[in-house]
């Protein structure tokens, strides 16, 4: 392809700010909301969204009652504007992170379990072997990390695909299933039994996450295909304090993942112990993977813990592949 077809839209007089005009529509949908975004006049914003509809020589938008639309044009512009944007962002932090050396900022996102099992000891060795790094870490489900992943808010994230987001939009490494154990009070009635199984804790008080959170459906399913009834009372609720603080306080049962839960059991406060019940069956939640979003080059500094996070993964896969064979 020659040049002068490459830079059609250039030579017509592309500019960023016809990019990051389209990418505020598509978020907003809203002309006002947009030109807030970019800091303009609502009367310049209608401006450059002119300019962009004669540059791509297509109809971008339409106007409704309740704000913009983009047309099939605008969305599929859209798309690519936003991983232009984000390429834009990303070489701004390489350069930068070039400048300082080995430094740099690194946002990674996990779920609870990879977050405390993988995520934080990759983090404890670069604070030690790569101490200019900094680490902005969230733990939110994985529906909310991969939106992040995607929006470019994320470099990296330990967490599961959503179904009905495409595996194109992905670079997917799957890892293992993730157990889940039941946790309960120090002296709770249910450790003073010689054989435990999961029937004999639903005529307990159970804390649950909340309805539709993977944990949750995955624990109901179980119970269900064992022909085990759901328990009858139940908190729910996404923190992970509250849970501990009730589980202390009453005989309640509390699911948590294997990791997160031998943490408290170990090390957990003198205001909060818990024991793990030794359940025969051992519930597993499905895989999550190590996600990056596809398409896009992780800076040094994110490469970086990348690798610290891949390394035992690696390891752990290596020793699993000798024993069987």
């Amino acid at each position: 392809m020659d040049d002068a077809a490459d830079s059609r839209f250039l030579r017509r007089g592309l500019k960023i700010s016809h990019l990051r005009l389209l990418r505020a529509l598509a978020r907003t949908g809203q002309m006002s909301a947009a030109a807030d975004a970019l800091g303009v006049s609502q009367p310049a914003a209608s401006r450059l969204a002119a300019e962009a509809e004669r540059i791509a020589g297509a109809k971008l938008y339409e106007r409704t009652s309740r704000g913009i639309v983009l047309t099939v044009c605008g969305e599929a512009l859209a798309r690519r504007v936003h991983h232009i944007l984000d390429a834009i962002g990303q070489a701004e932090r390489e350069l930068a992170e070039i400048a300082a050396g080995a430094g740099g900022t690194v946002n990674v996102g996990a779920v609870t379990g990879p977050a405390v099992e993988h995520m934080l000891p990759a983090i404890r060795a670069a604070r030690v072997a790569h101490p200019a790094i900094a680490v902005n870490m969230e733990v939110a489900t994985s529906d909310v990390l991969a939106g992040k992943l995607l929006d470019g808010s994320l470099d990296f994230a330990l967490a599961r695909r959503p179904r009905h987001l495409s595996p194109a939009l992905f670079r997917e490494r799957v890892l293992a299933p993730e157990p889940v154990r039941l946790i309960v009070r120090s002296g709770h009635p249910l450790l003073r039994r010689p054989v435990l199984r999961l029937a004999d804790t639903v005529d307990y008080d159970w804390v649950l996450p909340l309805e539709g959170t993977l944990l949750r459906t995955t624990l109901e399913a179980e119970l269900v295909a064992r022909g085990i009834p759901l328990p009858g009372k139940v908190l729910n609720t996404s923190s992970i304090l509250l849970t501990l603080v009730m589980v202390n306080q009453t005989n309640a049962v509390a699911p948590m993942a294997a990791p997160v839960a031998a943490f408290f059991s170990a090390f957990g406060a003198p205001a909060a112990p818990v024991c793990i019940l030794p359940l025969e069956e051992r519930p597993e939640v499905e895989p999550y993977a190590l996600l990056l979003a596809a398409g896009r080059t992780l800076t040094p500094a994110a490469r970086t813990l990348y690798d610290l996070v891949s390394r035992p993964l690696d390891a752990r896969e290596a020793g699993s592949g000798s024993a069987a064979g």
